[in-house]
């Protein structure tokens, strides 16, 4: 039974990673939290559901989440153009390609750019130089400066999916709408709502020790593995105190249609930066089925003795990650302090915790049944 705790344990000591916390809640069993190894520094002290991390790819199904809750106020509508927002984003136009000079070709968009469309990336943005020169385009007033170029993307909206660093463009959209600074509405409305209490953004001010140290500012997110757990939670549970049905749906959810999420990037194949589509998720599913909801990467596809259809995933850039699998009742997350130079061991030890966990399930049940259930091995999480 000690199979999840021999996992963990084993990474740390082989060398793997430095230190890892995993965390999982399944329906009818007994929440599991381990942790192993190593914060940062040795001086730090050993890892703990407590510990600080830096997870900035984690923040955006919170923005997701925050977003949708302007929608169940009616303060914007999912299709509503986000131009009547941020007139910035007026006037879109598309690359279409290069002169031989290196002069970009661009046309004017076909489509508008709205929040459905902003949260299930198919908006045309993409990352790169094409999207930060744009988003420097936003002055405080929302209006472009005299003979700015306009906003440029990389498809008409709504055609393609393309990943890109949507987190600037959701904060925009939130503070613009609700009056507060991104940080004053993610505090009052859900980080308070769910009792996240060690969740927040880095000012440099915080005494405690992160993740990562050197986290700062807005894009700086940082949470705690027991308080992430809180948000995974809500929407395993579908938490009305922080969404209404219908949005619940919208985030756990093929929101693309039949557009096609890449499983693969293939560099020698590029030819325009909309064929670069990295996204923190691709190596975790390269032989799935990948859809869109409003917030996460969804698995069409099942995996043998682990999550099934329909699982929600995301993937921080700092060895942080979570799932929820509302089929199976089942969410976890793994935060894990990686050795420089082996980001690939947390992706790798990620994918076994999960197994870990179904097959602990598995074993509860079959305990269940003959009346001989075994607890997790580790520290259970406080009721």
């Amino acid at each position: 039974m000690g199979n999840v705790d021999e996992l963990l344990d084993g990474a740390v000591s082989s060398g793997q990673v430095s230190g890892a916390v995993g965390i999982a809640t399944v329906q009818g069993c007994p929440s599991y939290l381990g942790a192993f190894g190593l914060r940062a520094s040795a001086s730090w002290g050993r890892m703990s559901g407590d510990t600080l991390f830096q997870a900035d790819g984690l923040l955006r199904p919170v923005l997701a989440v925050a977003a949708l809750q302007l929608v169940d106020s009616c303060v914007v509508g999912l299709d509503q153009p986000l131009r009547t927002v941020i007139p910035g984003l007026a006037a879109p136009r598309v690359l279409t390609g290069f002169t031989s000079e290196g002069t970009p070709l661009l046309r004017p968009a076909r489509g508008e750019i709205t929040l459905r469309r902003v949260l299930s990336h198919t908006a045309g943005l993409a990352d790169g130089s094409w999207w930060r020169a744009s988003a420097d385009l936003f002055t405080p007033h929302g209006t472009l400066p005299a003979g700015a170029p306009g906003l440029a993307l990389l498809a008409d909206p709504g055609t393609r999916w393309l990943h890109y660093s949507d987190v600037d463009l959701v904060r925009l959209v939130i503070e613009r709408l609700s009056g507060m600074t991104v940080v004053e509405y993610l505090e009052d409305e859900i980080f308070r709502e769910l009792g996240m209490v060690d969740t927040g953004f880095d000012s440099g001010q915080r005494s405690r020790p992160w993740g990562r140290p050197e986290a700062a500012g807005v894009g700086g997110f940082c949470t705690t593995p027991r308080d992430y757990l809180e948000f995974v939670e809500a929407v395993l549970f579908q938490d009305q105190s922080v969404l209404s049905p219908e949005s619940f749906a919208l985030l756990c959810t093929n929101q693309i249609g039949a557009l096609t999420v890449p499983a693969t990037v293939s560099l020698t194949q590029a030819r325009t930066p909309a064929d670069l589509n990295f996204y923190p998720e691709i190596r975790l599913r390269s032989t799935m089925t990948g859809k869109w909801s409003l917030g996460f990467l969804v698995n069409l596809d099942g995996v043998p003795g682990g999550p099934e259809a329909g699982t929600l995933t995301c993937a921080g850039d700092a060895n942080t990650y979570c799932w929820v699998d509302p089929a199976a009742g089942v969410a976890g997350l793994l935060f894990t302090q990686a050795r420089p130079g082996r980001s690939e061991a947390s992706e790798v030890l990620f994918a076994r915790f999960q197994r870990a966990v179904y097959a602990n399930r598995r074993t509860h049940r079959e305990g269940d049944a003959d009346g001989t259930t075994d607890d997790w091995p580790s520290d259970t999480l406080p009721n």
